[in-house]
């Protein structure tokens, strides 16, 4: 559960990053997507090579991105999709992203 989850995070961490480079983004505001990036690829990249604290690492990412979705729902989309779907969608993402690390039973190596 653990990789899929860190490979949702390398998913989300790359649209994040498309979504600041498409807008142009280079003020102030861009600090706390950035980190937000910077976070998930680290747990990502830590949790997939099994390195010490990437589950953790990649556990806080996506509660960071999950507080991030639910209190910044500045989403740019499609006016024939429904609000509360254009602000759950992402929410749900990192929810459920979060759930497979929290879910994830380590197995100890002998």
């Amino acid at each position: 559960m653990a990789k899929v989850s860190a490979w949702m995070a390398v998913l989300v961490a790359v649209a994040i990053a498309g979504s600041l480079a498409m807008s142009g983004v280079s003020d102030f505001g861009a600090i706390g997507p950035i980190a937000l990036i910077v976070l998930l690829a680290l747990g990502a990249f830590r949790t997939l090579r099994a390195m010490s604290g990437g589950l953790r690492l990649l556990c806080g990412a996506w509660g960071i991105a999950t507080g991030m979705a639910w209190y910044t729902p500045s989403y740019d989309f499609p006016d024939f999709i429904p609000g509360p779907i254009a602000v759950g969608a992402p929410v749900l993402v990192c929810a459920i992203g979060l759930a497979l690390v929290v879910l994830h039973k380590e197995k100890k190596s002998a």
